[in-house]
């Protein structure tokens, strides 16, 4: 009868194609498996996990088969697939292998084969143990040489401050480096206006899609796509580029200390930062409506029905009361045209307050710093989990007193208002529908719709009740 194989394979961050991807790894092992005459059973995966570490549940699931008596064979691709951690590790697995008890090293069990694609075969006992020590070994030195070099990379790019290629953060440009070699990043103009109007949209209560949409009405496009999206754009004002951080790999790159390295002129600030993720986390959107589609019309959901003092709703072409479908009884349900409906209220609401300059209200986040040092923990403790060293401790320490520190600054967010150089009738032409609501909504108290007397339009059947003195829009 055939032996049982089980067959273990890790996939690290850096497997390209070939043999170190999955299919080319479990391939091989399967070929290997065929040579001795054993089948291969269960085959455990641990996808981008460190061989530094032990436990890894599919490492461990691959030895519980031999520990079990579930498989006859141990089979992986190559000793350093299994481990880079040493002598340690290794005479964990020979243990497993060899049929021992961890604790008295006594035989309790069967033992079993193991083999990998490279040769490696502990039917040959003697040869077996000392070429599989060895290579847990080399692979623990290359393990150490990898940090090494990423080490080396990092702090290049720390001290260089040059841009290494690769794509464009919305917001920069490439420039020769002020030192003569290499390149750098700098603000594009246009570009970071556009980023910071759309960040002060939305801390001053428009939602991420409103934001979006303002962008691709003004012309702005994208550096990636045709238009901006809500994901895009929250992608863009929450990442690390528009605070000038270097990043490798998708992360940012740190300092000594665990803080982000800042390398070319920010577009907005930390505090901004701050604030952006805080509202985007809470999902805060339109201070129209929190979820649905936006309203379709300037008044839907404005104009009240002067008979039920119930919200008109949008009937093409008009505004109707909606008491009868909805179940009740109005006395003197009202209908009006809803384009001239509109027409009439932007006339009077430009009339009123057009010449007003625009007041925004502007979420300001205390900057204590606290959301930063917890970034750099859970940074550090990801680098502790992969390379564990006594510096890296060190930092966790200090980053641990800092925390404590800071958590103990005020930490309130605060709304200030903010009076812009642009008038209300500026501010109603570049925005949409949603936007100019919101502007109305900061001026209007109440509206009612009284019935019709005659077949003519009477803008006078629209009665606006304002509130007194008001002192912003946004």
């Amino acid at each position: 009868m055939a032996s049982k194989a089980s067959a273990y394979i890790r996939l690290s961050h850096a497997a390209g194609d070939g043999n170190l991807s999955r299919d080319g790894m479990e391939d091989d092992i399967r070929a290997a498996c065929a040579r001795i005459g054993a089948e291969v059973g269960p085959v455990h995966v641990d996808d981008g996990r460190s061989g530094a570490i032990r436990n890894r549940p599919e490492f461990l699931a691959w030895l519980d088969d031999a520990r079990e008596g579930r498989v006859d064979v141990l089979a992986t691709w190559h000793v350093d697939r299994l481990t880079r951690e040493g002598l340690q590790a290794a005479a964990m697995i020979l243990d497993v292998v060899e049929g021992k008890d961890t604790t008295t090293g006594r035989v309790v069990r069967p033992p079993v084969r193991f083999i990998d694609c490279h040769g490696l075969d502990s039917e040959d006992e003697f040869a077996f143990r000392i070429r599989f020590v060895l290579e847990a070994e080399g692979a623990r030195k290359e393990r150490e040489r990898i940090r090494a070099r990423n080490a080396a990379l990092q702090q290049r790019l720390i001290a260089a401050r040059r841009w290494y290629g690769g794509h464009v953060p919305f917001g920069y440009r490439v420039v020769p480096h002020p030192d003569g070699a290499g390149k750098a990043l700098e603000i594009e103009p246009s570009e970071a206006d556009a980023l910071r109007a759309a960040a002060e949209m939305i801390l001053s209560g428009a939602s991420p899609g409103a934001a979006a949409r303002w962008l691709n009405e003004q012309g702005v496009k994208p550096r990636r796509g045709k238009s901006w999206t809500r994901p895009s754009l929250i992608a863009c004002l929450t990442g690390n580029a528009i605070l000038g951080r270097i990043t490798y790999r998708g992360a940012p790159v740190r300092g000594d200390d665990g803080y982000p390295v800042q390398a070319w002129p920010q577009i907005i600030t930390p505090a901004e930062h701050a604030a952006l993720r805080a509202i985007l986390r809470a999902g805060e959107g339109s201070p129209i409506r929190k979820g649905g589609r936006p309203h379709a019309r300037l008044l839907s959901g404005v104009l009240k029905c002067s008979g039920c003092s119930r919200p008109l709703r949008v009937s093409p072409p008009n505004y109707r009361c909606a008491a009868a479908s909805d179940g009740f009884t109005c006395p003197r349900p009202v209908a009006i045209s809803a384009e001239r409906a509109d027409q009439t209220v932007e006339q009077l609401f430009l009339g009123a307050y057009g010449r007003l300059p625009l007041v925004i209200r502007r979420v300001v986040a205390a900057d204590n710093g606290l959301a930063e040092v917890e970034d750099a923990i859970a940074a550090t403790l990801a680098e502790l989990g992969q390379n564990p060293s006594a510096e890296l401790f060190a930092r966790l320490q200090s980053l641990h007193a800092e925390r404590e520190r800071r958590a103990a600054l005020p930490t309130e967010t605060r709304v200030e208002m903010v009076r812009t150089d642009r008038t209300l009738s500026d501010e109603w032409q570049v925005r949409d529908v949603p936007g100019r609501r919101s502007l109305l909504l900061d001026a209007i108290a109440a509206a009612t719709v009284e019935p019709a007397t005659g077949r003519r339009f009477d803008p006078k059947r629209i009665r606006i009740y304002w509130r007194e003195g008001p002192a912003d829009f946004d």
